[in-house]
């Protein structure tokens, strides 16, 4: 009888198991799963981008970017193409890469109006398409949350310097949500990057894997297992990197950061916990906290202030030719 109930008890165990990675599986593989993802903006370009999602900005015109050419090259994991478009304003001002955030693309309205603000205050700019999104090549179709993308980011960096001839000391980089976290992951990897601008960037990995389970209807105790069931679908890592110690990475290297103390999709702590890490390490980031706002739209909403700030930004820390 005693044989029985362990019996028993075992495949109860086994059975919960197998329930609780299974659930990690399916959050796993809807949350990370970035196929066709920015499909919805395809007929947005530079030249003409209209409001396809809940921003409250009536008219996007201010921000288009008339002539802008295709590109496509290589990541710095070579075997993917990454996709982008290269709108010049002046090849001897500095060029800002700009790179959309989760399920975004260089299509994206989130990605184009910072580039057209850019643009438009005399910067160059590449926006870029993450691999598994847009036009850039597919690996496996899922979100690394930056964790590989950030390849992808240097990828452009390189491009910039080898085809285009831009000195390091002329390249800045602007990264949205996730967008962020590749470009901090890139700052790290690659000490020669000047200067970056992150807008809703996220402080911890763990934390933001839990709390987009949560926006998401699911229990944020399934977490761990998502996790690990990454490395078994995908062979990805989700905590490879932290960006906190990224940023501390920074040394005597500027960095800017907006967030919106309104953002329901990656919440202000994450920006406050960036700020104070920066500042017991002594490091040169600036931070411009906005009110009542959502997430990633402080370009949309103010772009006099948005152009003025991070322009001033870019002109303080980028070789600007007098």
């Amino acid at each position: 009888m005693g044989g029985k109930v362990i019996l028993g008890l075992l495949v109860f165990i086994l059975l919960l198991v197998v329930a609780y990675f299974t659930m990690g599986y399916l959050v796993y593989t809807r949350l990370a799963n970035v196929r066709g993802s920015c499909d919805m903006h395809l007929a947005n370009r530079p030249d003409h981008f209209t409001n396809l999602t809940d921003w409250p900005v009536s008219d996007f015109s201010p921000f288009f970017m008339p002539t802008y050419a295709e590109v496509r090259f290589p990541s710095r994991q070579p075997e993917l193409q990454i996709s982008g478009w290269y709108v010049e304003a002046d090849p001897n001002q500095p060029v800002i890469i700009v790179v959309d955030g989760l399920g975004g693309c260089k299509y994206a309205q989130a990605a184009l109006v910072p580039a057209g603000i850019l643009w438009h205050n005399g910067f160059n700019v590449l926006i870029i398409d993450l691999r598994n999104t847009g036009d850039s090549d597919f690996d496996n179709g899922y979100s690394s949350i930056g964790n590989k993308e950030y390849e992808d980011v240097l990828g452009a960096w390189d491009w910039l310097v080898q085809a285009k001839g831009f000195a390091p000391d002329r390249i800045g980089i602007l990264g949205n949500s996730l967008g962020a976290a590749a470009v901090l992951f890139a700052f790290q990897h690659e000490p020669r990057i000047a200067a970056i601008a992150l807008n809703s960037p996220f402080a911890s990995l763990p934390q933001i894997i839990r709390e987009e389970m949560q926006n998401n209807g699911y229990p944020s105790l399934f977490a761990p297992a998502a996790i690990w069931m990454a490395k078994v679908v995908s062979g990805e890592d989700l905590l490879e990197h932290n960006p906190v110690e990224a940023l501390l990475s920074a040394g005597d290297r500027p960095v800017w950061v907006v967030h919106s103390r309104g953002d329901t999709r990656i919440a202000i702590h994450h920006s406050y916990d960036l700020q104070a890490a920066a500042q017991q390490a002594g490091i040169n980031a600036t931070f411009w906290f906005v009110d009542e706002i959502d997430h990633v739209r402080a370009p949309g909403v103010y772009p006099e202030e948005f152009a003025a700030r991070l322009g001033d930004f870019f002109r303080t820390y980028l070789n600007v030719p007098e």
